[in-house]
């Protein structure tokens, strides 16, 4: 078990690398489509959102500290119903890295690389993955640690686009009405999804309970911070008109800026962006492979991470257009709630009524 520990430090890079992913590109506009300039008050109240949710499940975790949800939901609300929950949340995960891989290859085919068949790109992705997480969770973690650094380049965007900004497109703050900026959060919310590893790495994180909380929750403070500044920047860079039809509006912002040494920086931003998006498809794939394996009764995750990594990538390469991928995305957003929130609420409710706890010396 102790070759199998992490640190706090690693842990708070292993959420804020599964939330700062796909979204970086993408998420302004989504917002935007539903509360108007007024999208980064959605992000912020997402982020509120996700902190309450990661005090729940510090809560629940905290019951049972040598665990991961998977040992305790038996438990808790019993053998059959804890083994379906497993296989929700295996499909979920699953589903959900097939998501964020689809999304890598769309957007590096329009980007980047538009005649190279997106095939090459899903089994390059698809190895790299296999070959870090079929190890144990040290190994990913410290390969996430070392990832991190590349963020300064994502910050660096802050610095070189304050020149081109007008504050005055986000004004009249709140002007789109309170409906409509929390109907925005509701599409934030995916975005920020990660923090939910945290009922998985609580037992295996050497820090006392409340250390855990307050990493968790500064992971995702950090990641709500970086998408709200990329939002406000989209926002006051662009109209409002303009961003209605601007889908990656990041990346346009980027494109912008000229730099005497670098011609394209976009293509530097977009080789940045391409690391994080890889490392929340290694998250999500690892996750499914977890809960695979304890229900085929695996010994280890390998044979599953294997199996999976290659479902993945025709999976992924059936979504072909933006389009295709909306749709997708879509009904994934609709079910992040209920694993997010829903069922770890439910869970810590049961924990307590039943008065469920791990016997600790």
């Amino acid at each position: 078990m102790k070759t199998r520990m992490i640190e706090p430090h690693q842990l708070f890079f292993i959420i804020v690398q599964t939330q700062i992913g796909i979204g970086i590109l993408s998420l302004p506009f989504v917002v935007h489509e539903i509360a108007g300039k007024d999208g980064w008050l959605s992000i912020l109240l997402a982020g509120l959102f996700v902190q309450i949710g990661t005090l729940v499940m510090v809560a629940l975790a905290a019951r049972f500290p040598d665990k991961t949800l998977y040992d305790y939901m038996p438990i808790v609300i019993g053998k059959w119903l804890s083994r379906l929950m497993i296989v929700l949340f295996t499909l979920f995960f699953f589903f959900t890295s097939i998501q964020v891989l689809s999304n890598f290859l769309i957007f590096t085919s329009i980007w980047v690389f538009p005649r190279t068949p997106p095939l090459v790109f899903a089994v390059i992705t698809a190895g790299i993955t296999v070959y870090l997480i079929r190890e144990n969770i040290q190994v990913i973690a410290r390969f996430y640690v070392l990832a991190s650094f590349l963020l300064v380049g994502i910050l660096m965007v802050f610095v070189f686009m304050v020149q081109y900004l007008n504050w005055y497109n986000i004004l009249p703050v709140g002007s789109e009405g309170a409906k409509a900026i929390l109907k925005g959060s509701g599409q934030a919310l995916f975005s920020l999804s990660g923090f939910e590893f945290l009922l998985w790495l609580f037992p295996l994180t050497k820090a006392p309970v409340k250390t855990k909380w307050k990493i968790a929750a500064g992971a995702s403070l950090f990641s709500t911070i970086i998408y709200t500044a990329l939002a406000l920047f989209s926002y006051a860079f662009f109209s409002d008109e303009e961003l209605k039809i601007v889908p990656e509006p990041v990346i346009y912002m980027v494109k912008a800026v000229e730099l005497t040494i670098i011609e394209r920086i976009d293509l530097v931003f977009l080789s940045l962006w391409a690391v994080f998006a890889i490392t929340s498809f290694m998250s999500y794939l690892y996750m499914a492979a977890s809960g695979a394996a304890i229900l085929v009764k695996a010994s280890n995750h390998r044979s599953s991470v294997y199996t999976l990594a290659v479902l993945s990538i025709p999976a992924a390469l059936l979504i072909k257009s933006p389009l295709d991928l909306d749709a997708y995305g879509g009904k994934i957003n609709l079910a992040s709630p209920v694993f997010l929130f829903a069922i770890p609420f439910v869970i810590w409710v049961v924990a307590l009524l039943r008065k469920k706890k791990e016997e600790t010396s």
